[in-house]
């Protein structure tokens, strides 16, 4: 697979209210499909200490990035409000304990770009509120 160009300007996405939870992440400009749109940045936590800080919260700021090491995102820039979505139009790419965030498809202007969580830490799961054709209800 190609790698993907650089980074689109930082003045293509913006940051409002999302029907998915609180807030999102959208296309201010529509956006090329397979191109890098930006990085979640963060601090770098141990890993056992992470898990242990998201257990009972609510809302999941931190990303495992190794079997040591995870993204505390809790102050991550705009991209920490990607919202999950059964049906995502981004990726996340691990590169170097840095966590990039890629399109998956050309994005229309407007849209909200959404990420798959894959598994939750929380014990039973937590509730989908993606509202996609396919969506699984439960993360």
């Amino acid at each position: 697979m190609p790698r993907p160009k650089t980074s689109i300007p930082a003045a293509a996405v913006r940051v409002g209210s999302s029907r998915i939870n609180g807030r999102g992440i959208y296309a201010a400009a529509p956006l090329p499909g397979r191109r890098k749109l930006g990085e979640i940045t963060g601090c770098l936590v141990q890993l056992p200490g992470a898990r242990k800080a998201i257990a009972d919260s609510p809302k999941i700021y931190f990303v495992e990035l190794d079997d040591q090491w995870a993204l505390d995102c809790s102050d991550g820039g705009p991209f920490k409000h990607l919202n999950h979505s059964c049906e995502p139009n981004c990726y996340l790419r691990i590169n170097r304990q840095r966590l990039e965030v890629y399109a998956l498809r050309p994005i229309a202007a407007g849209a909200e770009l959404t990420v798959d969580y894959g598994v939750t830490p929380h014990a039973g799961g937590m509730v989908c509120r993606c509202g996609a054709k396919g969506c699984r209800r439960i993360l």
